[in-house]
């Protein structure tokens, strides 16, 4: 079990990375970039936490109930990110399918 550190506020970067990787943003990066960077974020939480549960589940000493809260929340953060962006987008391709030229 890892020991608890101190309580700081999260950023994005923090929430989606996983532990040992480093992620550097481009200075500029397009649209369909974003999103699929925060689907495979998605996948790769939801999977870290797919693993934590199982863990806990086979009595592993080294997974903590809280470890695995932790880790399906990351995941479950992730999905709503990319699901807002998707409702982004969406809502503004319909705002230029209205547009009157």
């Amino acid at each position: 079990m890892s020991a608890i550190g101190p309580i700081v506020a999260p950023s994005l970067a923090s929430i989606t990375s996983t532990p040992g990787t480093t992620r550097t943003a481009p200075a500029e990066q397009d649209f369909a970039g974003s999103f699929l960077g925060a689907l495979r974020d998605a996948k790769n939480l939801e999977t870290a936490a797919t693993k934590a549960d199982a863990q806990f589940a086979a009595n592993d000493p080294a997974m903590g109930i809280h470890e695995v809260i932790i880790a399906s929340e990351k995941a479950n953060i992730a999905v709503r990110y990319a699901t807002t962006l998707k409702s982004k987008a969406l809502e503004a391709y319909r705002e230029l399918m209205n547009t009157q030229v």
